[in-house]
């Protein structure tokens, strides 16, 4: 445990980082804007933790997308990158609704019930991706990208056909959950909800998936198949399951959206945190502690930048701006490790050759 709080640790300061640089290249631009970067990540912030609301707004935010990244963790790990995380979530979604309507069993048991659901239609979905790599070689960055068309359309013939609330006066959605299923709020002032403790149980889970057998097991997918095979583990099978546990998480995602905030299902359910999924569990290196931290900032971001653009000229592209450079430094981040390592070495003239 000890070894993985100081894991935790260092994907938090190298997040820390990364988001440190990002930001001071966005002051720079804002700068070139004619705005004052102080004024306008003091409007940020405040955006984000002005006020009870503004603060419970940040929190939901970054609930779904803790969730949907802890899940992408898990299929990275194994070198599969999941970018189906928004078809996966939908199909949660679905499940989860359709267990909260249309299952007549007291909610006591409809509640647990809608969970599994959730975990089943997001794992699923990935679980088909998985399939076809392992049985075709198909590559899952193209597959979960088009499971997400299907999942959108899927959707939208759903909320249009045969769930549209017939009370709806013809809007693309579904009947409401009864109350007796919904996520308790904190506050009724506030939209933050009980769901916030779904996140925290899977964020330990998940500190503790790593130091078991199945967790392991995909950590050694990640480092090659062929070092995998030598270690005994079942490759195929592996992969297989961590694209289901990964698309399972991204279906609880759903099901918290749709238990604890909107209560039905909309076309545009998914909101695109699945591509931010993705951008938070590499800040975090892949370390649930540097997820939770990272998806935070996310939802700051994304909250506060809003204010920012009422309160002044900038533009909300800069958010945007903002998290393309997160990428980047995100991707460019262990290749740079590297050479200052190399160069640090060499200049200890370890490693590299001695001049005599």
């Amino acid at each position: 445990m000890r070894n993985k709080l100081t894991s935790g640790l260092k994907a938090v300061g190298s997040a820390a980082l990364t988001i440190f640089i990002a930001l001071a290249i966005g002051a720079v631009l804002i700068s070139i804007s004619g705005e004052n970067p102080v004024t306008a990540y003091r409007l940020m912030i405040n955006g984000a933790f002005g006020s009870a609301h503004k603060i419970s707004e940040t929190l939901v935010k970054a609930v779904p997308l803790m969730i949907m990244a802890l899940g992408t963790s898990i299929a990275l790990k194994n070198q599969l990158w999941n970018i189906g995380g928004d078809g996966q979530f939908t199909l949660g979604a679905i499940f989860a609704l359709a267990v909260g309507i249309y299952v007549p069993l007291p909610a006591v048991i409809v509640f647990p019930l809608s969970i599994v659901a959730a975990f089943i239609g997001g794992g699923l979905w990935a679980g088909i991706a998985g399939w076809l790599k392992t049985r075709f070689n198909a590559n899952e960055v193209i597959t979960t990208l088009m499971l997400n068309y299907v999942a959108t359309y899927l959707l939208a013939y759903l909320v249009y056909g045969p769930m549209m609330d017939p009370k709806g006066f013809g809007f693309p959605q579904t009947p409401l959950l009864p109350e007796s299923v919904r996520l308790p709020l904190f506050s009724a002032a506030t939209r933050i909800h009980m769901g916030i403790f779904m996140a925290l149980i899977l964020l330990v889970l998940m500190m503790f998936f790593w130091r078991s057998t199945l967790g392991y097991k995909i950590e050694l997918m990640g480092q090659g198949q062929q070092v995998a095979r030598y270690a005994g583990v079942n490759a195929k099978s592996t992969m297989i399951i961590a694209m289901v546990l990964s698309g399972g998480l991204a279906g609880i995602a759903g099901w918290n959206e749709v238990y604890g905030l909107h209560h039905r299902l909309m076309t545009d359910i998914a909101s695109g945190y699945g591509s931010l999924a993705i951008v938070i569990a590499l800040l975090g290196n892949l370390n649930p502690i540097g997820i939770a931290v990272s998806s935070f900032f996310f939802s700051v971001l994304l909250v506060g930048g809003n204010t920012m653009q009422r309160m002044t000229e900038i533009p909300y592209s800069i958010v945007d701006v903002i998290e393309a450079l997160v990428i980047i430094f995100v991707i460019t981040r262990s290749m740079m490790k590297l050479d200052v390592m190399k160069n640090f070495f060499t200049r200890l003239g370890i490693g590299g050759k001695k001049h005599v």
